[in-house]
């Protein structure tokens, strides 16, 4: 599986996190489990989804801890922990017609040893008293042997017309190490650089820094309707493919090479999101999101997701359910059986042209009070399908203790 790959499943497993709605309290702590595995689809003629020759089979599985912490009238903390694990699926055999895979490419540049990821943020609140203003400025660190990022970030919101209208901005920076061999303690600062090895694998370090800025808005049109809107540019420099990374060259259809990935040192991306949520009856609503995606790499995206809530006749006991659907254009970068090398080139599926469909449902239950301690159970589930035959499942479950 490629950086961009797993960059992609850590966000879509924040994004799975943060559907969990958390209750109003002072202090919080919360607990999570989660589980996420991907599969290719064969084709019936022993070919799998996505990329035909690497497989993209992974399973994906961790825990997290965050809590909110209200430490003055003016300041709450909010810590977050993580610890995962990425255990890659099996190998893939290349082709014999390959003249340059007598150390098994396949092997080694798309799979790797199942590797321990650990996740470190916090942010901290500043609401000034008599202010309608609050700042948040916080850092960010995550480790695997094969990755390290570091960041820092900082957001600010305003309540106008008495909270009916909330502006925020926010900007993230993050500073990124990548390997195709092991960073160890050294790459935490992004320290020693290592060499092409004797079987011509790249294990030096790369580096690559991104920068993210959003501005968006909540705003309350009625007791009943609420919009939340934002647009949001991201800037990346540096090294921005995966390590080992390798392109199949054909001869007709025949795969005949691999060559190394190869992608623009730069990159500029735009998105835009739209929310809007109906609630019609007390503990019952109804969602529609929406985002539009491009970048200077050709990928252009677009997705809507309808979402529902309610309860079980109880509001103790709570529901939500989602589909989404989306359609992606990919990069120009990425084609089908090239016939020879090019200067940017990549084999990424998840650079590619596809649809996905995906849904899920959540649920979470109000447990009995222990004296002021109140007590959240939440499980959720969620499946996803790609029109290029990669298709995933993943189960979460939680808790949360507020007082």
């Amino acid at each position: 599986m490629g950086t961009s790959a797993r960059l992609l499943l850590l966000a879509l497993i924040a994004v799975f996190c943060s559907q969990l709605i958390a209750q109003e309290h002072d202090n919080t702590v919360s607990f999570d489990i989660f589980l996420f595995n991907q599969e290719d689809v064969d084709n019936g003629e022993g070919i799998g989804g996505g990329n035909p020759i690497f497989s993209e089979e992974f399973a994906y599985g961790g825990a997290r801890m965050a809590a909110k912490l209200k430490v003055s009238d003016v300041i709450s903390l909010r810590p977050t922990f993580g610890i995962s694990s990425i255990d890659p699926g099996p190998s893939v055999d290349a082709p014999a017609t390959i003249t340059n895979a007598t150390y098994n490419l396949t092997n080694a540049t798309t799979t790797s040893a199942s590797a321990t990821n650990f996740t470190l943020s916090g942010i901290m609140d500043i609401k000034p008293k008599d202010s309608d203003w609050t700042f948040s400025p916080g850092a960010y660190f995550a480790y695997q042997p094969t990755y390290v990022s570091r960041g820092l970030d900082f957001s600010a919101s305003v309540e106008l017309f008495k909270g009916n209208f909330v502006p925020n901005f926010s900007y993230n920076v993050r500073w990124d190490s990548l390997t195709g061999g092991n960073l160890r303690a050294a790459g935490i600062w992004g320290g020693e650089t290592g060499e092409i090895d004797e079987f011509g694998f790249d294990r030096s370090v790369h580096e690559r820094v991104t920068h993210n800025i959003e501005l968006g808005f909540t705003q309350i049109l009625s007791p009943d309707w609420r919009l939340q809107a934002s647009v949001q540019y991201t800037r990346q420099d540096g090294f921005l493919g995966g390590p080992n990374e390798q392109v199949t060259v054909y001869r007709g259809l025949t795969p005949v090479l691999y060559s190394d990935e190869k992608l623009p040192s730069r990159r500029n991306r735009l998105q835009l999101n739209l929310r809007v949520r109906f609630s019609p009856a007390e503990h019952f609503s109804l969602g529609m999101d929406h985002s539009a995606y491009w970048d200077d790499w050709g990928i252009r995206s677009v997705a809507i997701q309808p979402n529902a809530e309610g309860t079980f006749g109880d509001p103790r006991a709570r529901w939500r359910i989602w589909s989404r659907l989306s359609y992606q254009e990919g990069t120009r970068y990425h084609r089908g059986h090239p016939q020879h090398e090019y200067r940017y080139q990549t084999d990424d599926p998840d650079l590619g042209t596809f649809n996905t469909k995906s849904g899920g449902l959540l649920l979470w239950f109000d447990m009995p009070e222990t004296g002021e301690m109140q007590w959240i159970l939440r499980v959720s589930f969620n499946g996803t399908y790609r029109s290029d035959r990669i298709w995933g499942l993943g189960a979460l479950i939680g808790s949360e203790f507020g007082w």
